[in-house]
């Protein structure tokens, strides 16, 4: 099975499995994992951070990590294609996208507590 970020999260639903569960197990936020469902790779710190984070994901599943992990990277090589290319305005908005979206995660959970 080819794994993308829509697959990994109708598996997960379909397991029953909510993602404040998956970020209790591995320690990971919220909003990366959503992030990793979605494949906004732009709001990851890095290419480390999204490795790591995939393989937890995929351990918290049930799957085989690198499995998992060679099929996103062909998704996070042509985003990462895409951003280097500074003529490319659709990346420079989706980053842009990204960073505001995170800031407002980051306040409506300031809200909450």
């Amino acid at each position: 099975m080819a794994y993308r970020g829509k697959s990994l999260k109708a598996l997960r639903e379909s397991k029953r499995i909510r993602l404040r569960r998956i970020s209790n197990e591995t320690r990971i936020g919220m909003a990366y994992l959503e992030d990793l469902e979605t494949e906004r790779f732009d709001r990851f710190p890095g290419k480390f951070y999204f490795e790591s984070f995939t393989k937890e994901y995929a351990r918290s599943l049930g799957l085989d990590p690198t499995e998992v992990l060679t099929d996103l990277q062909a998704s996070y090589r042509e985003w990462q294609g895409a951003s280097s290319d500074p003529a490319s305005s659709e990346a420079a908005a989706a980053m842009e996208d990204g960073l505001l979206n995170r800031i407002a995660g980051y306040i409506r959970r300031a809200q909450e507590v």
